[in-house]
C-alpha cells in the first residue's frame, strides 16, 4: 500500500523539523518554498531545552555547534556608546548558549530532511490554490519563475508558512474574518550590515526617546556582516502601516530612515547601510491566535498556528516542539484523527507561552518613551548585571544558568525514534 502523501508549505524551522521526522515515519513528504534555494534571510535565534531534545535527536547537534555566532553576552550603551553593563552568555542575557542564525539552521534541518529519499523540495513554489473531498486535498502549484501551475492531490497539507500564512488565508479565511491578529504595539525592522571591529563580541543595544532602540548583533567572528534590529514600539505609525500593507520594500526603508533621523551611536551608519540592504525585512508585530489550527486535512504549525512574537521568546522554541508533536501524532493516527490529538497535547503550552511578559507590559517598559524612563531602566540594568556578576562564582549561579522555558513531554521514549534512526 502506498505511503501516505503530505504536502508541507514553508521550509523554515517547523516545516523542515516536519518532514524530517515525517519522513523518517515513512510518508511521502512534498515541501514547497516560495524563496529560492539559496536565500538565507532571518534574526539571530537559539535553541533551548526542551526545543534542544529534538535537534538531539536529529543527530544534527554537532552541526549546528559548528555555526554558533560566538557571541558571547548583551551590552546595554548609550548614545556616546558607555556601557550600563554586560551579561554574560546564558541566564537572563538574551545570548544563549546555542545562539546561531536562523538561514544557518534552516540550512542544516534542510540538509537533515532532503538525505531522505522520501522528501522532496520544491523551491520558487507557492500554494495558489486548495480543495479538499472527503479523503484528499487537492492543490495547484504555481512556480514562481515561470508562472506555470500543476495540480496535485495529497493526503494531507500543513501550512508552515508563517504569520502572514497564505494555507491558512485558502482554507479558514482571512485575518480579518478570522480576527487572528493580535498587536502587539510594535513595529521591527532586521538586515544585515557590513562589520566593523567593534561590532565583535557582544551583541549592542541602545534606547532613543520615543521608544526606539538599535540593536547590533555579531554573526561570527570571521563573518563580514552584523546582523541589525530597529524596533520601535508604537501602536500605530501610519507610514510604515501603509509601506508594510502594500510590501514596498523601498517605502518601509524610508519610513524608518524618517522614525530613526538625527539620531547618535551607530544609527547614521546603520541607516545608510539598511537603504543598501538586500535582506532587509520588516513588518508590524502581531501574535497568531486561532479557535482551531485545522480544518478537515490541512493543519497548522508554527507561527502561521501561533505567532508568539520576539517579546515572549518563543517562537523558535514553539516551531520545533510543535513539529516534533505534531510529526509524532501523524506516526500514530495517520489521518487527520492526528490534528485533534496534536493540538489537544499542545494547545495549553502554547497559549501559556503566547503570554507576554509583565502583564503585556514589556515591550512599553523595556522601551520607555522619554530620557528619563531611559535612565531609570539603564540604571536598573546596571544593578542587575552588577549582582550578576557579583553572584557568578556562588551556588546561585547554577540556578540561572538556564533560561526557563517550561517543561513540555516530547514522549521520546514511547516514540521510538531512537530504533527507527
Amino acid at each position: 500500500m502506498p505511503s501516505e502523501r503530505i504536502l508541507i508549505c514553508g521550509a523554515g524551522v517547523a516545516g523542515s523539523i516536519l518532514a524530517y521526522w515525517l519522513g523518517k515515519h515513512d510518508f511521502q513528504v512534498v515541501v514547497v518554498e516560495r524563496s529560492k534555494a539559496d536565500q538565507k534571510a532571518g534574526q539571530g535565534i537559539e535553541i533551548e531545552e526542551p526545543a534542544l531534545k529534538v535537534v538531539k535527536e536529529m543527530g544534527i547537534l554537532d552541526k549546528l555547534n559548528e555555526k554558533k555566532t560566538g557571541e558571547m553576552g548583551f551590552d546595554l550603551v548609550d548614545a556616546q556608546a558607555r556601557s550600563y553593563g554586560i551579561l554574560e552568555v546564558g541566564g537572563i542575557s538574551p545570548t544563549g548558549a546555542l545562539e546561531l542564525m536562523r538561514g544557518d539552521l534552516v540550512e542544516i534541518l534542510y540538509q537533515a530532511a532532503v538525505e531522505l529519499a522520501n522528501v522532496t523540495y520544491r523551491f520558487e513554489t507557492t500554494i495558489h490554490s486548495l480543495r479538499q473531498t472527503q479523503d484528499k486535498a487537492i492543490v495547484d502549484l504555481e512556480n514562481r519563475t515561470d508562472k506555470s501551475i500543476t495540480t496535485e492531490e495529497f493526503d494531507m497539507v500543513v501550512g508552515a508558512d508563517g504569520v502572514r500564512s497564505r494555507t491558512r488565508q485558502l482554507v479558514m479565511g482571512s485575518p480579518e474574518k478570522l480576527n487572528c491578529y493580535k498587536p502587539v504595539g510594535a513595529y521591527n525592522a532586521y538586515f544585515s550590515i557590513p562589520k566593523e571591529d567593534r561590532d565583535w563580541p557582544y551583541s549592542r543595544l541602545c534606547h532613543f526617546p520615543g521608544r526606539r532602540v538599535l540593536w547590533m548583533r555579531p554573526v561570527g567572528k570571521e563573518s563580514k556582516t552584523t546582523s541589525v534590529y530597529l524596533i520601535h514600539t508604537h501602536d500605530d505609525v501610519p507610514k510604515l502601516r501603509e509601506a508594510n500593507a502594500a510590501g514596498d520594500r523601498l517605502k518601509q526603508k524610508e519610513a524608518f530612515a524618517e522614525l530613526y533621523s538625527g539620531l547618535g551611536w551607530e544609527v547614521p551608519r546603520v541607516i545608510e547601510q539598511m537603504m543598501k540592504a538586500k535582506n532587509f525585512y520588516s513588518d508590524e508585530l502581531v501574535q497568531v491566535k486561532l479557535q482551531k489550527w485545522s480544518q478537515n486535512r490541512v493543519v497548522l504549525v508554527g507561527d502561521a498556528a501561533w505567532a508568539p512574537t520576539p517579546f515572549t521568546g518563543e517562537g523558535n522554541h514553539l516551531a520545533v516542539i510543535g513539529a516534533w508533536v505534531l510529526a509524532q501524532e501523524l506516526s500514530r493516527n495517520r489521518n487527520p484523527v492526528a490534528f485533534e490529538m496534536y493540538e489537544k497535547r499542545l494547545r495549553q503550552y502554547v497559549e501559556n507561552a503566547q503570554s507576554i511578559p509583565l502583564g503585556g507590559h514589556a515591550p512599553h517598559l523595556f522601551v520607555p518613551q522619554t530620557s528619563w524612563g531611559i535612565w531609570v531602566f539603564r540604571t536598573i540594568f546596571r544593578l542587575v548585571s552588577m549582582m550578576i556578576r557579583f553572584v557568578s562564582w556562588t551556588k546561585l549561579a547554577k540556578a540561572s544558568e538556564d533560561k526557563a522555558h517550561p517543561d513540555f513531554d516530547l514522549e521520546i521514549e514511547e516514540a521510538g525514534v531512537k530504533g527507527a534512526r
